[in-house]
């Protein structure tokens, strides 16, 4: 009986310790930070297998720079229960239920995933494609100054997503079943469309549309790094050379690939094969994962780091349920002070964040964000010095926990120029575009360090670079607000003698505006005798206050109006020089009908001044238009080629001019008298 009471005692005692939950531990590979509960072994091979995809990018991209910007946290979960609690909507009615997912917060990106699925068979079907995927997209899209084309950047996230790490190589390209399946089960998209697909595009919005969207995208990009025996590459290389110097897409597309066709149709093909080619890379011995820094979780600290997992996924209970967790463990812990301010910012309710944000820094956090969004939290419009003096000191304590944090360099770099620390503010704003050249906030930050530094004309040159890297349209309306501004306070100083299109042979430069007799044939223009002293004589003043009048007829769809306005932009007369007002204009006299301003816009179009640059498309049109004929295409064919100062470029614009010449244009005639020889 004894024996049988000790046994029951000792099954009760293992029962209670299986049941116990399993311990939290924190394990810091160089590059990433893993929390896991699969134990420390375990902890140690995720934060590897990461650290080799990234190795893997930067030896296949040495010219970029492969990192996020933002830490990357990976959460390692021992079971389907664990990574349950931390991705819960999935689990919800009948979701699909991942082994890997990711999100991103306020200043973290987020990746979870299941440590206990089989690993990969010589199917090579990679379990952690999802949060590879996440990684993948993150750290290619942001080693180029612009946007690339969605093709492109979800192309190469798919097939880097099935990237399989062995413990003595990488197999990266893996085939992909489930695409190759999609794809010929479906009608595949259109070239066009499928090129040009943005994020409001029905291919990146509708469910079903992405995943189509994606496969194809996952097929063009496989067969240019591995279709054919590899003979794609240097076009590729040549192609990612040209994004990363700033090229626009389409423009880099022209010049890397000329026509996409026979890449697509190669494609097609491509997908209905069986036997498919990928890279074997051996592993780096550059990181050892015995070398990386780990260290117990307390109670608390697991529950803040799920909590601010689940304020990513939108899960506020249940962020909310950590966060009490955690300060039950620990109420000195500034965690639940951090995750209340972050619900509560998310749900605009400033005052109450602003509260929480400051209850977290006076806790002692250590987490940038609480620092740069209370300041945000603080600011004032027209702050006096003593304001910008403590908002500044709240973000240096932001900018010293993560120095590299392009947001924080801006707002910093909006404090200093209010505090007249012009240097300081021109050296932070440009640390910003330079870590994230993409972001059209950082490039008008470092205009305005500009134009208070009274570096005028870069200034505006970078608020026009920030116009064109605009992704919706507050950020392109406060780019023009800054331009509108510049136009109405800078004044140019006098020239000796005023700017005469008529002998300019410059790159881009206008053609003649009609003149003031034009406007009263199309529409008994308002004001056209002021109008020809802009017109006939040159004269700036009299420009610079027809530009109200000819902006009131474009705005009434009258198209000559707006070539004319067009020109004023394009040429500064009466107003500053601006390519981009004067793509604007030329573009509504283009929709309007007016085959000249369509020529006039195909100008900028091929240099890329003042709308996105696509070179092909340009001279297609000048081509076209030259034709027909329409006389100002023509001349600007002839100076697009007279740019090149090649010697066959410049006996075509020759050409183009004497026959333009001959037709009694005596724009035409001008311009070919000064061309050099």
């Amino acid at each position: 009986m004894r024996k049988l009471v000790l046994a029951l005692f000792a099954a009760i005692a293992s029962a209670g310790l299986e049941a116990a939950p399993a311990p939290w531990l924190e394990v810091k590979s160089p590059h990433f930070t893993v929390i896991t509960n699969a134990g420390e072994k375990q902890g140690r091979r995720t934060a590897w297998q990461f650290e080799q995809i990234r190795i893997a990018l930067v030896n296949l991209w040495p010219w970029a720079k492969i990192d996020s910007g933002r830490p990357f946290v990976v959460f390692a979960a021992r079971d389907e229960t664990t990574l349950k609690t931390l991705g819960p909507q999935y689990w919800e009615g009948k979701q699909f239920r991942p082994v890997s997912f990711g999100n991103q917060g306020r200043d973290r990106q987020f990746l979870a995933l299941r440590t206990d699925v089989a690993q990969p068979d010589e199917q090579g079907a990679n379990p952690y494609q999802s949060a590879y995927w996440s990684y993948t997209s993150a750290v290619f899209t942001r080693s180029f100054p612009r946007r690339l084309p969605a093709w492109y950047s979800r192309g190469m996230a798919e097939v880097m997503s099935n990237t399989i790490v062995r413990d003595k190589e990488l197999h990266v390209g893996r085939p992909m079943a489930e695409n190759l399946e999609r794809l010929r089960q479906y009608s595949p998209i259109p070239l066009s469309e499928f090129l040009s697909a943005e994020g409001r595009s029905r291919w990146l919005t509708q469910l079903e549309d992405v995943w189509l969207f994606d496969a194809q995208a996952w097929a063009l990009v496989h067969y240019l790094l591995f279709g054919d025996k590899g003979v794609h590459l240097r076009r590729v290389d040549r192609f990612n050379r040209l994004l990363y110097d700033g090229t626009a897409a389409p423009v880099a597309v022209q010049e890397a690939f000329g026509d996409m066709r026979p890449y697509y149709d190669g494609m097609r093909q491509y997908v209905q094969r069986n036997l498919f080619s990928y890279a074997r890379v051996p592993v780096s011995v550059d990181t050892r994962l015995e070398a990386y820094a780990s260290r117990p979780l307390s109670a608390g600290e697991a529950a803040v780091l799920r909590g601010e997992l689940l304020v990513a996924m939108n899960r506020p209970a249940e962020a909310r349920a950590f966060a009490a967790e955690a300060a039950k463990a620990d109420s000195s812990l500034p965690g639940p002070w951090e995750i209340e301010a972050e619900l509560a910012d998310a749900d605009d309710r400033r005052d109450e964040a602003r509260a929480a944000f400051a209850k977290a820094a006076a806790a002692g956090s250590k987490r940038a964000h609480v620092y740069y969004r209370l300041a945000q939290l603080e600011w004032v419009k027209d702050a006096d010095k003593t304001t910008l003096e403590r908002l500044a000191s709240t973000l240096e304590k932001a900018r010293e926990m993560e120095p590299g944090s392009a947001r924080t360099l801006s707002f910093l770099a909006d404090i200093r120029s209010g505090l007249g620390q012009h240097d300081e503010a021109l050296a932070l704003a440009r640390k910003a575009v330079e870590a994230e050249p993409a972001e059209s906030y950082h490039r008008l930050t470092l205009a305005r360090a500009l134009w208070n530094a009274r570096q005028r004309e870069q200034a505006v040159q970078m608020a026009r670079s920030a116009l064109q890297a605009a992704d919706d349209d507050s950020e392109r309306q406060r780019a023009q607000s800054f331009l509108d501004f510049a136009a109405r306070s800078s004044t140019p100083p006098p020239a000796p003698n005023t700017p005469d299109v008529s002998t300019t042979t410059g790159v881009g430069a206008p053609a003649a505006a009609p003149s003031a007799a034009a406007f009263r044939v199309v529409g008994g223009l308002r004001g056209a005798d002021d109008l020809a002293a802009c017109f006939e004589r040159r004269d700036d003043r009299a420009c610079g206050q027809a530009v109200s009048v000819l902006d009131a007829a474009c705005e009434a769809a009258q198209p000559v109006a707006c070539r004319s306005l067009g020109s004023l932009y394009d040429g500064g007369f009466g107003v500053t020089p601006d390519k981009t007002r004067a793509g604007v204009a030329y573009g509504r006299g283009c929709r309007g009908g007016d085959r000249a301003s369509c020529a006039r816009y195909a100008v900028l179009q091929a240099q890329g001044q003042g709308v996105a640059r696509d070179t092909a498309q340009g001279l297609t049109t000048l081509q076209r238009l030259c034709a027909e004929p329409v006389d100002d295409a023509c001349i600007g064919w002839a100076l697009v080629l007279a740019s090149a100062s090649a010697k066959a470029e410049l006996a075509k614009a020759r050409e183009l001019l004497r026959a333009t010449c001959d037709r009694k244009n005596e724009e035409a005639c001008r311009l070919l008298k000064s061309l050099p020889r």
